[in-house]
């Protein structure tokens, strides 16, 4: 395991933030909101998900108001799942894209980070899933406890980041495997993640298995939890964070950056100076509020938002 982010940037302070806050700021919980989608669930694993067979207790979905609004998260996942959106049939152009929601592991923001980025893509011709990954209920270490060095905490996250990342590989292979079912280019299916979503997507980019990568990605101020080799036919990566997020910091953006340029592989940056962790695409009245834009552009660059038949993918290649 190698060491990507500085130790300062992972305490029990930051971890605690993403989990309750996601802006960092308390949560007040509400009622649990009538509205939640209803769109069909598919089950990731046939049996009880590997791994974590012994996790018990009902799954808990509970409103919660943080300073950009009413927010829904879910904890206690032990039944992964994904939850599909599709475009209506003459707007669908079979590319696909897995969101992960973040949340530290803990909890998934699900609406903020999960369902209102699947929409955004359907109105864009994308079928969207948003990925229901295993997490277990999140504690606050107590005020007292010292605050964990960059090792300390790595040890203590890597175990559910492994979990995490197990269900994203598994939703991509189901996808592969179910492509015709959904009407998608079983060779145009990306994933984007948010937070600890965003790590979860870079762990399966890093697979040392292709069939479980993404064919493309975005890391929304996203890290690395542990290097490995990039594979020499990693996809294109777009990336955003923001100078002032003071839970995941913007240097963890540019070593991705780094990485995809040094092994000539594209990427496209965006660090934006305003706006704190957990931005997603609810405007703010800042500067960071044009990042979908830029997504948007980006997909577009890549011929994605095309019918696979219409026009060759330019700049996209996997080899």
């Amino acid at each position: 395991m190698s060491d990507v982010v500085p130790n300062r940037f992972l305490t029990h302070g930051a971890i605690a933030a993403v989990v309750f806050a996601l802006c960092g700021h308390a949560f007040a919980e509400s009622n649990l909101d009538s509205g939640v989608p209803t769109e069909e669930e598919i089950r990731l694993w046939p049996d009880a998900a590997p791994g974590t067979e012994h996790w018990t207790g009902e799954e808990v979905t509970l409103n919660y108001h943080v300073p950009a609004g009413k927010i829904i998260i879910k904890t206690n996942i032990t039944v992964p799942t994904l939850t599909p959106f599709r475009p209506a049939p003459d707007q669908a152009n079979g590319t696909a894209m897995l969101v992960l929601p973040g949340g530290g592991f803990g909890v998934l923001a699900w609406d903020l980070e999960g369902t209102e980025i699947a929409r955004w893509l359907v109105e864009r011709g994308i079928t969207a899933f948003v990925l229901k990954y295993r997490v277990g209920p999140f504690t606050v270490p107590p005020a007292e406890e010292p605050q964990e060095d960059f090792d300390a905490h790595v040890r203590r996250l890597e175990p559910a980041w492994k979990i995490a990342v197990a269900d994203a590989g598994q939703a991509m292979r189901l996808l592969r495997e179910r492509a015709d079912e959904y009407g998608i280019d079983p060779k145009r299916i990306g994933m984007i993640g948010f937070s600890a979503g965003a790590a979860t997507t870079l762990g399966t980019v890093f697979s040392p298995d292709p069939t479980l990568r993404p064919d493309f990605a975005a890391s929304m101020y996203g890290l690395l939890v542990k290097e490995s080799p990039l594979p020499a036919d990693a996809p294109p990566l777009f990336i955003a964070a923001t100078q002032a997020d003071a839970t995941v910091p913007a240097a963890s953006s540019t070593v991705l950056f780094d990485l995809w340029s040094e092994a000539g592989r594209p990427a496209e940056l965006h660090i934006y100076q305003t706006g704190e962790h957990g931005f997603g695409m609810r405007p703010k009245g800042l500067p960071v509020d044009h990042w979908p834009a830029a997504f948007e552009a980006w997909l577009d660059s890549l011929g994605l938002l095309s019918r696979a038949d219409d026009r060759p993918r330019a700049g996209y290649s996997q080899g």
